[in-house]
């Protein structure tokens, strides 16, 4: 039913040839430095998309260009944010799905020596246009571009292409300019998304073909610019990552639900482009080609329910009409871009701005274990809001982290996050231990992520790598020495094992697990040259466990910071009398949950409007196999005590900060926290802290100001401490508004990054950045 043949086609007659390129070799002459570019994006209902790349686009090494936006016909908020960038950015609107128009118009609207494209879901690396810029030597080169990553971010959706006169594209491994001769019947071609062409080679060739509403539209003007004797350059470099978003053709599993273009498209390049190499019917023949390797997809897709009776129907009327159009529209003139356009939308160059001069940028890698979404320890979390911060200063920021499903390389909040598959790397010949080796596991994490960070070291020199110590992280970047070190402290093993009696016990775990981290831990902060303390009482308490003396000129101190939630948080909508407990944490014996849970019960019964809502991993088995809800859970007690004591379990970022907002008093009575984050998340909603009196706490609550600090374990305490606060709600408020302000002065985002590069400017010099 879908076996397309020539024969359902009446063709008659030979062919004729219609080109209009002359074929010449353009004179060539050095361009005038510094050459600028006009980046040209076409979008059309990919708001969220469009974000990312115009994001990337601040972070370009190469100063001098600007951006021309061309928004399609969809309503999805695009034409009211790009409004807001007004005096940034030039911005006009194309009414048509038409892709080949949108460029035209991105083209007139240019001012540039050359005229680059790059896809609403695309991301350029730093160096692209730097890159783009090292081929434009003289006017005989009319177009330059380079690798495509595809939407892992690893592998490659393109790197060098060429394409026949019927648009069947072939791979090579090497560059092909032998290729690149007017006429050829391979041409070398340019992905969409990362192509650049010189204004004056685009305006001689006529710009785009608006037949082309989508599919071939550039690959039609690598031809004409080949065929005019232009150069056209493929380079190894120059990348854009292409994360392939849903269109008005394909949804969002890129399942095609449009054909007509694709069909159409393929004999009216071959008309326009192929006949000096094929006959008509040749040309035809790809088309129907085309019908039959599609139909069969759709046929299939309909057996399994991806496509339905009417979706068939659909791409065989389309099919139809496709080849009919293809055919008799490739023998009518072409339509080129028109003077009218040009003069309508030309205007004068708008350099875009970027984030931060290069010469005082930074590139700053972050290894860590675990980054959100989904992975949400403190951690996680710190390295993330250390990295988005850095990141809007205008730094180059890479996070390395454990893949969950497959290897990826993705731009989230304008950080570069690695989603790294751990391989196996053979252990040291000598370990650097006294008398144990390095578990394996942690060896193959780190030397794997220090692979990787070599790996990028060769696309642009790294400043500074941060690790956390927790696991040893950092071991294989301390014994190889190459890159500058940071190692944060945080809550060692052997804290961790003071609320781990079993692990403590279990003699085959510490021999194989408990001491050589505990060994790690120790060679590492006696061999880093920079150690980053979030508090004083992280080092007093390592030197006393670990017994070593921790040099004050290899250690820097600076509170853990993150971005204020609260801000622009719409209120509560809260409508009760309740007074409400938040705990926030793993409900693990280190947390102190279990001290909160013993007086909990006496708690709800004195006071009939408080509800304690318990926030975080409740599912952690304790050395008698109970979780402590569990435990909870059994005890006989009354139903209006049991049921305002409230498990929610682990909770999404945005579900968290509502119960902050909510809650009236916050509780964190951990037997230890280097810092705790924890702290800082309620106090910037303005809620009064019980914390407790050991590691970090103390540095950040302040004792009868901004809340109360007892004694680890002391239940005792928590009950009066929480019995004076639910009496004394005046107190109550007053506490939280201190609590808000010592966030304010002292624990944003910004004081900690403003202190990381502080101690960069005089640890680390910076980097050429066009490495």
């Amino acid at each position: 039913m879908l076996d397309f043949q020539m024969s359902n086609l009446n063709i008659q007659g030979n062919e004729t040839e219609s080109v209009s390129n002359s074929g010449l070799q353009p004179v060539s002459h050095k361009p005038a430095m510094p050459l600028t570019f006009s980046v040209v994006i076409n979008t059309n209902g990919r708001l969220e998309y469009l974000k990312r790349t115009l994001s990337g686009l601040k972070y370009l090494t190469y100063p001098h260009f600007e951006v021309c936006v061309v928004a399609g016909p969809t309503a999805d908020g695009t034409v009211e944010y790009l409004q807001s960038l007004q005096g940034q950015i030039k911005i006009e609107h194309c009414t048509e799905f038409n892709l080949s128009i949108s460029r035209n118009i991105g083209i007139a609207m240019s001012d540039g020596d050359v005229v680059a494209f790059i896809d609403d879901d695309s991301v350029p690396e730093p160096e692209w246009l730097a890159d783009l810029a090292k081929s434009y030597t003289d006017d005989s080169v009319g177009a330059v571009g380079g690798f495509v990553y595809d939407h892992t971010g690893i592998e490659f959706q393109a790197r060098y292409v060429t394409t026949n006169r019927r648009a069947y594209a072939s791979d090579w491994d090497v560059p092909t300019p032998h290729l690149n001769f007017p006429f050829s019947l391979d041409v070398p071609h340019l992905l969409g998304t990362n192509c650049s062409f010189s204004r004056k080679a685009l305006l001689k060739i006529g710009g785009f073909d608006e037949e082309y509403e989508y599919f071939l539209d550039e690959t039609d003007v690598c031809c004409r610019i080949n065929d005019a004797g232009y150069a056209i350059v493929q380079r190894p470099d120059a990348f854009v990552h292409h994360k392939y978003a849903p269109s008005h053709l394909r949804d969002e599993k890129k399942v095609i639900k449009n054909w007509y273009p694709l069909i159409k498209n393929r004999i009216y390049f071959g008309m326009r482009n192929g006949l000096y190499h094929h006959t008509v019917a040749e040309v035809v023949q790809a088309g129907i080609d085309d019908v039959n390797s599609r139909g069969q997809s759709v046929k299939h897709g309909e057996s399994e329910g991806i496509y339905t009776k009417e979706d068939v129907d659909r791409f065989l009327e389309q099919a139809d009409k496709a080849i009919i159009d293809g055919l008799t529209r490739g023998a009518q003139p072409a339509k080129y871009l028109r003077d009218a356009t040009l003069e309508k939308y030309h205007s004068q160059f708008l350099q875009y701005p970027r984030l931060c001069p290069v010469g005082t940028r930074r590139v700053i890698c972050f290894v860590t274990q675990d980054y959100p979404p989904g992975q949400n320890g403190g951690i996680a979390r710190n390295i993330a809001q250390f990295a988005r911060s850095l990141a809007a200063l205008g730094h180059y920021v890479h996070v390395f982290t454990k893949m969950r499903i497959a290897p990826t390389v993705d731009y989230e909040d304008s950080v570069w996050v690695h989603r790294v598959a751990i391989n196996h790397h053979e252990l040291p010949p000598v370990s650097p231990l006294e008398d144990c080796n390095i578990p394996q596991h942690i060896w193959d994490y780190s030397q794997t992520m220090l692979q990787e960070i070599r790996d990028l070291n060769e696309k642009r020199k790294i400043d500074v790598v941060y690790c956390p110590l927790w696991d040893c992280e950092p071991i294989a970047f301390v014994l190889d020495g190459t890159f500058p070190l940071i190692v944060a402290l945080q809550t060692t093993m052997h804290f961790w094992l003071d609320s781990q009696p079993l692990k403590a016990m279990d003699t085959e775990w510490m021999r194989a697990y408990g001491h050589p981290i505990m060994e790690m831990e120790k060679f590492i902060i006696s061999h880093i040259p920079l150690l980053h303390a979030n508090s004083h009482a992280i080092v007093r308490d390592i030197e006393k466990r670990y017994k070593i003396k921790i040099p004050q000129n290899r250690v820097y101190y600076s509170p853990h910071g993150l971005e204020d939630w609260a801000a622009g948080m719409p209120p509560s909508d809260r409508n009760d009398e309740a007074f409400r407990l938040l705990f926030v944490g793993r409900l693990e014996s280190r947390k102190g949950i279990d001290v909160l849970l013993k007086i909990a019960p006496e708690i709800l019964h004195d006071f009939p409007k408080a509800i304690l809502d318990i926030v975080g991993d409740d599912t952690i088995l304790r050395p008698d196999m109970m979780t402590y809800k569990e435990e909870f859970l059994a005890l006989e007690l009354p139903v209006d005590i049991r049921d305002r004591v409230i498990f929610h379990g682990r909770v999404e970022e945005d579900e968290l900060k509502k119960f902050y907002r909510d809650c009236d008093v916050f509780i964190a009575p951990s037997r230890y926290e280097s810092f705790g984050l924890v702290f800082l998340e309620a106090m910037m909603f303005g809620k009064p802290v019980i914390g407790c009196d050991a590691g970090g706490g103390p540095e950040v609550v302040t004792d009868g100001v901004s809340g109360f600090l007892i004694k680890p374990g002391d239940s005792e305490g928590l009950r009066s401490t929480l019995e004076y606060l639910l009496r004394n709600p005046d107190a109550c408020k007053k506490m939280g508004t201190q609590a808000r302000k010592d966030y304010v002065d002292r624990f944003t985002d910004q004081v900690m990054v403003s202190d990381l590069i502080k101690i960069l400017d005089n640890y680390v010099p910076i980097s050429s950045p066009n490495k």
